[in-house]
């Protein structure tokens, strides 16, 4: 079966490893190629990406945090920073011991402001963010802001000598288009590797997380966390995060977030100090062949509608219980996770147009996205086990997933942390009541008293977790 990876871990200088397969079909008489490389081959210039590279290589960083690591009585992935479990049944207290934890990379997108955009992945569990230039100096980072649902953050270091990358549209790109991958693998020289876009648009994998990523089969492998996808004139088109990796190592399936997503979420939180996520006020399930055929649907296209959300933009437009919706501002609806990063990446307060159907009959409808609006409370006011902890309403945009209470910050060192409670948690019932916002989660801690068992996700799976 396979497993999807984040990609973490880089050093400095990179190497430039290029597909053959490019090499043979522009130099035609490839037998020409000694072991030394003469400039031409035949009258013609040697094929090579090496302006491409020293344009965007400049703006690539290493990436290191420190940090500290909880031991627990279950650690089904020991070493592995993203996938590893680690809830407590007994009432010895987790050791925390401190030590370096990932490895990434990243990109200047301001060399005025010292911006640099990253993977939020890498940072989780970080106290210390130290970021190494590709001239060897070696600079502290702070956080200006995180996305932990699109997996992307933003560091601030020192604007001194900094030379930043060029944005591309990722909107332009088309499947077969080639690209370079700038990261580090397994820990070796940085590295640039080449190939094509497989495909776009790509989501449904396993990650909580909002999907719609680019596919390539530019050789990402562990280590490239938070690097470049790049395309031939230079420009910076998406931020790797991903792999599809059954063995662990790259098989050719690699995934970057589009750099159009991540510049829009740059600007929320440059401008807003957080991401104001956009809500169009549905639940709904995924379609199927059944559902389709006894809804009279001529076929599986959009999702179907089960619950709406009061004073919701959906409700403005129309939508009830068991519509079938199809397009969101003239876009055509393919599963429930294109639909989840859709609406997410639209701006609060502007109006969105909906097509759906109804009984046979397509309608059409509008209204204005409105913020996720995400009431928080402090774990201290409900339990002294929790002092450190903040919850939110989960988004209630879209999913039927949306159920539970998200963790949405932890401090290090804190009665929540050495509970073993950590941030982007969803907590899903807490002493065996379900709990779907904020209000119901702290009615039930209070009413329970200080002994507490929360069932969690995390990163996909669930567990249940005994606090007290």
């Amino acid at each position: 079966m396979s497993t999807l990876y984040f990609i973490g871990k880089m050093t400095r200088k990179f190497t430039v490893l290029l597909t053959l397969s490019m090499l043979v079909g522009v130099l035609g008489n490839s037998h020409a190629v000694a072991t030394a490389l003469p400039s031409m081959v035949d009258g013609n210039k040697l094929p090579t990406l090496a302006n491409v590279v020293e344009k965007v290589e400049r703006g690539i960083v290493n990436i290191s945090t420190r940090g500290a690591r909880v031991n627990s009585v279950e650690n089904f992935f020991e070493g592995d920073d993203f996938f590893q479990r680690f809830f407590q049944f007994d009432d010895n207290p987790p050791r925390v011991n401190p030590q370096n934890l990932n490895l990434g990379s990243g990109v200047i997108i301001d060399a005025e402001k010292g911006y640099v955009l990253t993977n939020h992945h890498l940072l989780i569990s970080a106290s210390q963010i130290q970021v190494t230039l590709s001239d060897g100096r070696v600079t502290s980072a702070e956080v200006v802001g995180t996305d932990p649902a699109m997996d992307l953050a933003l560091l601030k270091i020192p604007a001194q000598n900094l030379q930043e990358v060029e944005i591309g549209n990722s909107d332009e790109l088309r499947v077969g288009d080639f690209v370079l991958a700038m990261g580090n693998n397994y820990g070796l020289e940085a590295t640039v590797t080449s190939g094509i876009i497989s495909a776009l648009g790509r989501s449904g994998l396993a990650l909580d997380q909002y999907q719609e990523f680019i596919q390539t089969d530019a050789a990402i492998n562990p280590g490239s966390s938070g690097g470049a996808l790049v395309n031939l004139r230079g420009e910076v088109i998406g931020i790797n995060t991903a792999i599809l990796a059954p063995t662990g190592g790259n098989i050719g399936i690699g995934f970057a977030i589009p750099i159009n997503t991540a510049a829009s979420i740059v600007h929320q939180i440059t401008e807003f100090g957080r991401v104001k996520r956009g809500v169009l006020g549905i639940h709904y399930q995924e379609l199927n062949e059944e559902l389709a055929e006894a809804f009279s649907l001529n076929k599986i296209e959009g999702v179907l509608v089960v619950k709406i959300i009061k004073n919701s933009a959906a409700e403005q437009a129309g939508l009830q219980d068991g519509d079938v919706l199809t397009h969101v501002n003239g876009e055509r609806i393919i599963d429930g996770s294109q639909l989840r990063t859709m609406i997410a990446l639209i701006r609060v307060g502007q109006t969105v147009s909906v097509k759906y159907i109804r009984d046979g009959t397509i309608l059409e409808g509008s209204g204005i996205i409105g913020d996720s609006g995400m009431q928080t409370v402090s774990g201290a006011d409900l339990n002294d086990r929790l002092d450190g902890a903040e919850f939110q309403n989960a988004d209630s945009s879209t999913t039927i997933r949306s159920e539970g209470i998200v963790v949405s910050s932890v401090r290090e060192g804190s009665s929540a942390w050495h509970s073993g409670i950590r941030e982007e948690d969803v907590i899903l019932e807490v002493n065996r009541f379900p709990v779907n916002n904020v209000d119901e989660f702290k009615a039930v801690v209070k009413e329970q008293g200080s002994m507490l068992m929360l069932k969690v996700r995390r990163q996909g799976e669930s567990r249940y977790m005994v606090i007290g």
